[in-house]
């Protein structure tokens, strides 16, 4: 009886690998692509193999075949359009062992770049569904990394016998194999609903003499991802992603630029606003810089409390820590910094009302689609929640398939895709107990009398004040120009709640300290989108009320205006 009950429980471990199997053997039979691959990376794995060097252990292809349109328009007159269709190839070849391979190592730049084809990625493969043409691009480019991986592996051990290394983790982590396979989708975008569109959007900036530059991008790029390897991981995917980008730029009779902008970012295109919600955002943009444009500059310094709105929030929150969660082993031959957030596990770095979780499983938040949501990542590996901050501690890091001391395991945040490292997917910023916005005022208010200041500051948007060139599109997604942060909607707020717009203050700097010095938080999120060329991300974050921060006007010397009025604004 006992053995019955041993070979029954193994036919119930072997039957779903074997309806795995079974699903691969079909869809192979309808899709050329996923044949080429799975046959190539079979006998690969086999056969490939030179004298006097290690066989790979693992390989691994990653291929993206999609098409995609895009049109670029200014005052209602397309600048420029594009269709594109195209199949890309990355290869992961590895040799050794899951604890010792040729990758994390940085003692030869040459051999990277020969890797990964000069511009992170394998090779560009054949758009048409030959096989023979498809299999021979796969074949070839196999064929030329493992040449260059096996020798890495020798210069990296050589590298490690002049080294002190301890503790060194392993090179590659073990993972689940999986097989999904999602019905394929054939690439097909209509590039003149987006170029009536994108010229439609653009033309309502005719409308406002004071705009001296604008522009409506309008893309979309949709089709299939496929992975596999020699684990057994049989991935295909199929998806697309439309974005709507819309910027701005005024300047003052000072010669100060300021720009704006608003971007939408979905997955379905049954999500992206009406044309009337697009059309009303366009001029509430429009009326906003003016406004700014309008407003006297900020003639002296300030240090005190500072409320951040909700999107200010989450575009401050996205600068400071969004790549910083990110978690992995430093390169053999490189180092790592003492502010690295590895250091700081298991210590308070936000105050103890915040927390923060990464939830690429959430497909919505607060009613909005969001862009970060996956099923797979890039290596193959499920997505999962992962709480970072609790009560203030950091607790973990998100990770890829590249162990560190701390996590020797992959998170399902491997993302990437010519090369796919640590990143986040959809990070929630929440506060417990949460602020109203009305109370955030008051505090704000108290906070600055008890330092005795005559007013305090609130930040709504953020933008470039000129010089720098970047508007808050940039700022809203984790780039900045220079060292400080230039907030665009700026208002001083009385004792009274009388509030005053202001223009032409800098933020010195923002640093961890800043943070953990948080008063308080709301208790609504604002949700930002990001498409991303390879992969989409979101942050959401509450309202954040900083305890004290520096800010200066600006001293830089401004472009002067035109010299003529514009055509548009000639009667």
């Amino acid at each position: 009886m006992k053995r019955m009950t041993v070979t029954l429980w193994t036919i119930l471990l072997i039957l779903p690998l074997v309806r795995a199997d079974d699903d691969v053997q079909r869809a192979m039979k309808d899709d050329v692509v996923l044949r080429a691959l799975v046959d190539e990376i079979e006998r690969s794995i086999s056969d490939l193999e030179l004298e006097d060097l290690e066989r790979p252990y693992f390989i691994e292809y990653a291929l993206q075949d999609a098409a995609g349109a895009s049109v670029s328009a200014e005052f209602g007159a397309v600048t420029s359009k594009n269709e594109s269709r195209a199949r890309g190839l990355r290869t992961d070849v590895r040799v050794g062992s899951y604890e010792l391979d040729n990758s994390n190592f940085e003692g030869d730049y040459g051999s990277y770049w020969g890797r990964f084809g000069g511009m992170m990625g394998g090779a560009t493969m054949p758009i048409e569904d030959d096989y023979n043409a498809v299999r021979q691009a796969i074949w070839w480019t196999t064929d030329r990394d493992y040449k260059n991986v096996a020798e890495d592996l020798v210069k990296k051990k050589a590298f490690m016998e002049s080294k002190m290394i301890e503790d060194k983790p392993d090179d590659h982590s073990r993972e689940k194999p999986v097989v999904y396979l999602e019905d394929r989708l054939v690439p097909s975008l209509d590039l003149p609903e987006l170029e009536e569109l994108a010229v439609k959007l653009s033309a309502i900036f005719r409308d406002y003499p004071d705009i001296k530059d604008s522009g409506v991008s309008v893309s979309a790029v949709g089709g299939n991802k496929y992975l596999v390897n020699t684990e057994g991981t049989r991935i295909r995917m199929a998806g697309a992603r439309y974005s709507i980008s819309v910027n701005a730029e005024v300047q003052a009779e000072d010669g100060m630029e300021l720009s704006d902008s608003f971007s939408v970012h979905v997955r379905d295109p049954n999500d992206l606003p009406a044309r009337d919600e697009l059309a009303q955002r366009c001029r509430e943009m429009i009326e906003q810089l003016i406004a700014v444009k309008n407003a006297p500059v900020m003639a002296e310094s300030y240090t005190g409390p500072v409320l951040f709105e909700a999107e200010a929030a989450t575009a401050i929150f996205s600068q400071n820590f969004r790549s910083r969660f990110a978690g992995g082993q430093r390169a053999v031959g490189s180092r790592t910094s003492a502010d690295d957030f590895a250091n700081k596990l298991d210590r308070r770095i936000l105050p103890r009302f915040l927390n923060v979780v990464d939830d690429p499983t959430r497909e919505r938040l607060e009613g909005q689609p969001v862009m970060g949501h996956y099923k797979y990542d890039d290596e193959g590996v499920k997505a999962r929640s992962v709480t970072l901050i609790e009560e203030g501690k950091l607790m973990a890091l998100v990770m890829s398939r590249n162990p560190s001391k701390e996590f020797s395991n992959s998170t399902g945040h491997g993302r990437g895709v010519y090369a796919p490292s640590a990143s986040i997917g959809c990070l929630i910023v929440t506060a417990d107990p949460a602020a109203e916005a009305d109370e955030l005022r008051q505090e704000l208010i108290e906070a600055c009398q008890d330092e005795g200041l005559e007013y305090g500051i609130r930040i709504a948007d953020l933008g470039s004040t000129g010089g720098g060139g970047y508007s808050s599109f940039h700022m809203r997604y984790g780039s900045s120009g220079g060292s400080g942060t230039n907030p665009l909607v700026m208002y001083k707020v009385y004792p009274d709640g009388r509030e005053e717009l202001v223009r032409g203050a800098e933020i010195a700097r923002f640093d961890l300290k800043a943070f953990k010095r948080l008063l308080a938080a709301g208790d609504t999120l604002y949700v930002s989108n990001s498409g991303g060329r390879s992969h989409g991300t979101t942050v959401a974050a509450p309202a954040m009320l900083f305890e004290e921060l520096d800010l200066a006007k600006i001293d830089r010397d401004f472009d002067k205006p035109p010299i003529l009025e514009t055509p548009l604004g000639r009667e």
